[in-house]
């Protein structure tokens, strides 16, 4: 019986990747890179993604492409990793939120966990709550007085469903009594913009969104005050829940050979404690926090925990 075309093809295709699986990836990338960031253009994660193609670039010699594979909170984002080839090529730079939030609060989830590698992290993103300059609302607890005072009316914009801040927004609205009317964006960039149009009346967005824009932050979506804006206020410190902030890093398809993947560990170590790269982070409000594959996904498998307990409690699953 003769051998089929596809069956050959298959063949050499599984010997090639044996034989790739097997040296040391060494002068890995050979080609570009695409990094997938699963959020709108002009938000502070496609921006940290940017500093960190930059220096990747400088290190490997090759271009690191972002594309922006926005939607759904970066569902749509992990999706089309989920679905790359596993070659190394098709990077994502991301939070972890399409893990560890978004299968509590969307009813069919278009992509298994199983089919992601997390490689490292990179930085948390920690959010905030701002209104533009010109706004009456002067602090955060003017703000949940307004929302007491008018439920539902009060509008603010966020990255999409299952985000940090949409989770952060919604623990406080439990904290507190009162409900906004939440609207989803596909990433900062569009939610700051109608802000800044008067469409919404506050916006939930990252620090490292913030620079150069005329806003005014009410609180931080955090424990402990931010270096950038030590005299705001965390809501901590006015007594509501803290979510998690985002855990920024590289991922890649399940399946991505070893060798590539502690390739791309290392350059992701290396380019996270590089001084240029710091120095990329601070003018976006933003502090480097490497952390290598297995600890990063511990820290991801923790906060998956927290959230399986407490994302359900807020009722926001969607069909």
């Amino acid at each position: 019986m003769k051998t089929s075309t596809w069956g050959l093809a298959m063949a050499a295709l599984a010997a090639a990747s044996a034989a790739w699986a097997q040296t040391d990836a060494s002068d890995y990338p050979r080609e570009n890179v695409e990094l997938i960031v699963p959020y709108s253009a002009g938000g502070g994660v496609g921006a940290m993604a940017r500093a960190f193609a930059q220096q990747a670039q400088a290190v490997t010699r090759q271009n690191w492409v972002v594309v922006h594979r926005e939607g759904a909170g970066g569902v749509v984002g992990f999706t089309a990793l989920a679905n790359a080839r596993p070659t190394g090529y098709t990077v994502a730079f991301s939070p972890a939120s399409p893990l560890t939030n978004s299968p509590f609060v969307n009813a069919k989830m278009p992509f298994q966990a199983s089919q992601i590698e997390p490689i490292c992290q990179i930085f948390e993103n920690v959010f905030s709550v701002a209104v533009k300059e010109s706004s009456p609302i002067r602090s955060f607890d003017e703000l949940v007085a307004k929302a007491k005072a008018q439920p539902g009316s009060v509008s603010y914009s966020h990255a999409g469903p299952a985000s940090i801040p949409h989770l952060s927004m919604a623990a406080i609205e439990r904290d507190a009594g009162v409900r906004f009317n939440a609207i989803a964006y596909r990433g900062d960039g569009p939610a700051i913009q109608d802000l800044m149009g008067g469409v919404v009346d506050f916006s939930a967005p990252a620090i490292s969104s913030l620079p150069g824009k005329p806003l005014r932050v009410l609180a931080v979506l955090s424990d402990k005050r931010h270096p950038a804006y030590p005299d705001v206020p965390t809501v901590k410190e006015s007594g509501h829940t803290v979510i998690s902030p985002g855990l920024n890093g590289l991922y890649v398809p399940k399946g991505t050979p070893g060798p590539v993947v502690a390739r791309l560990e290392a350059i992701c170590k290396q380019v996270t404690q590089s001084p240029a790269f710091a120095e990329s982070a601070k003018n976006l409000y933003q502090v480097p926090a490497y952390l290598p594959a297995m600890q990063f996904q511990e820290r991801i498998a923790q906060t998956y925990k927290v959230h399986a307990t407490l994302v359900p409690s807020m009722k926001l699953e969607t069909k």
